[in-house]
C-alpha cells in the first residue's frame, strides 16, 4: 500500500465524526500529502487542481495543462479534466454524484467564499450539502511519520549549512541586509534547495520588528543581527533564528541574549508529551516575566512546521492541544525592545518519547567568533 492510500484511509476513518461522506481538498500542501501531486496554483482563483475522497473512491480535478503530470504523480486517483467547457464546479458536481457523496466536507480555513459559493450552487442543495470542516487534515499532518522526518531534517541540515557559510563568508560591517538575505537565497539555490519563506535580517533597532523586513541598513559591529532563515526541501519546511554581533558586544546585549537562550534551553528540556501548548510556552514566558521582559516577548513560543511553515501545534497563549511524539514545532522565545533592537534564538525540535529532541545544529553564540570557533 502507497503511503498516500495509508494516509486517504485514516482520512476515511475520520468520516463519520466529521459527519461526511466526501470530502473536497483544496489547499496545496493537504492535496500533496494526500496524493503526492506537485501542481502549483495561482491563488487564489487558479487551482491546479481539488481533490474528491469518497469513501470508495478517489479522483484528481484539474486542467488539461497539469493532467499529464496529475496522472504521473497520483496514482492512487483518478484524473479527472475539467476544461472551459466543463468548468471545475461542473466536474465536482459529478464527482459527487459518482462517489454517491449525500454530506461533501470541504477545508473551511482554505477555500475562498467565492469559490464555496459557487460549488454550492453547481452541486445544489437537493444532491449534497457542502460541510464545512476546519482541521480535519490537520489532524493527520500535525505528526509526521519517518520519511517526513527525513525530509524535514534534510531541510534543517541545508539551512545549518547555510547559517555557516554566512558566518563565514558574509556577515561582516558594511553589507546590508538584503545583501545577507540574498546570499541566503543564493546559496540554497546552489544546494538545490529554496526557501521556505522570505529572510528576516534584521540589524540593530530594525532587530525589535519580529517579521522585519530586509533594508539597505549596514550592518555594524557591536548591535544584534537578528537572521529568521528557512529552506524547503521536497516540499518540507525548515526554519532557524540566530541573533549575532559582529565584534564585541556591550553588557545589556550579552545580558538580553544570555535572558533569551536560558529560556530557549530551559523550555526544550522541561517540555514534555501531554502538555499543551499553552503550557510549554508559559515555560519561557515566565522565565522572561520574571526577568521583567515579559511584555517584550511579544508572540508565542512556537508552532508546528512541515509542508507549510507556520501549521499546529500551536505553542502559544492559544496552543489547547497537547503535544504530541512525531510533533516538530519550533522553540523561539524574544526580547524586543523598540529603539534599542531585539534578540530571538530558533531551533525545531522533534517530540520524541516524554521529551524534545533538537534538530538544530547551528551555534547559538552571541558574538561571531565565538560562532566560528
Amino acid at each position: 500500500m502507497s503511503v498516500y492510500r495509508e494516509r486517504m484511509d485514516r482520512l476515511r476513518a475520520l468520516f463519520d465524526e466529521a459527519e461526511i461522506d466526501a470530502i473536497l481538498i483544496s489547499q496545496p500542501e493537504s492535496r500533496f500529502y494526500l496524493s503526492g501531486y506537485t501542481g502549483h496554483d495561482l491563488p487564489p482563483r487558479d487551482s491546479a487542481g481539488y481533490l474528491v475522497i469518497g469513501r470508495a473512491g478517489a479522483m484528481l480535478l484539474t486542467d488539461p495543462r497539469t493532467s499529464e503530470q496529475a496522472e504521473q504523480e497520483a496514482l492512487d486517483y483518478e484524473v479527472v479534466v475539467y476544461t472551459h467547457g466543463a468548468r471545475s464546479t461542473q466536474r465536482v458536481s459529478e464527482a459527487v454524484t459518482k462517489l454517491a457523496a449525500r454530506r461533501l466536507g470541504f477545508e473551511s480555513i482554505h477555500l475562498p467564499h467565492a469559490i464555496w459559493a459557487a460549488f454550492g450552487e453547481a452541486i445544489g442543495e437537493q444532491q449534497a450539502t457542502l460541510v464545512p470542516c476546519k482541521e480535519i487534515v490537520d489532524r493527520l499532518r500535525i505528526t509526521k511519520d519517518p520519511s517526513e522526518l527525513r525530509s524535514l531534517q534534510a531541510a534543517v541540515d541545508v539551512l545549518d549549512d547555510c547559517f555557516e557559510h554566512l558566518a563565514r563568508n558574509e556577515l561582516r560591517a558594511g553589507r546590508t541586509e538584503k545583501a545577507i538575505a540574498i546570499a541566503v537565497e543564493h546559496y540554497l539555490q546552489s544546494r538545490g534547495a529554496t526557501t521556505s519563506f522570505p529572510s528576516i535580517v534584521a540589524s540593530g533597532t530594525n532587530a525589535s520588528m519580529p517579521h522585519a523586513v530586509p533594508t539597505d541598513r549596514q550592518l555594524r559591529e557591536g548591535e544584534p543581527i537578528t537572521i529568521d532563515i528557512g529552506a524547503k526541501v521536497d516540499g518540507y519546511c525548515s526554519d532557524m533564528t540566530r541573533t549575532v554581533c559582529i565584534g564585541q558586544a556591550d553588557d545589556t546585549l550579552r545580558e538580553i541574549h544570555a535572558l533569551v537562550l536560558q529560556a530557549q534551553v530551559r523550555a526544550e528540556e522541561e517540555i514534555r508529551a501531554g502538555m499543551t501548548g499553552q503550557q510549554a510556552d508559559a515555560i519561557a514566558r515566565e522565565l522572561l516575566t520574571e526577568a521583567g521582559y515579559g511584555e517584550a516577548f511579544s508572540h508565542g513560543l512556537g508552532h508546528g512546521i512541515g509542508l507549510e511553515v507556520h501549521e499546529p501545534p500551536w505553542v502559544s497563549l492559544r496552543g489547547e492541544h497537547p503535544l504530541r511524539e512525531g510533533m516538530v514545532f519550533s522553540v523561539e522565545p524574544g526580547i524586543y525592545l523598540p529603539g534599542w533592537g531585539g534578540v530571538r534564538i530558533e531551533d525545531l525540535v522533534v517530540m520524541e518519547g516524554e521529551g524534545t529532541r533538537v534538530l538544530c545544529r547551528s551555534p547559538r553564540a552571541l558574538e561571531l567568533a565565538e560562532v566560528l570557533d
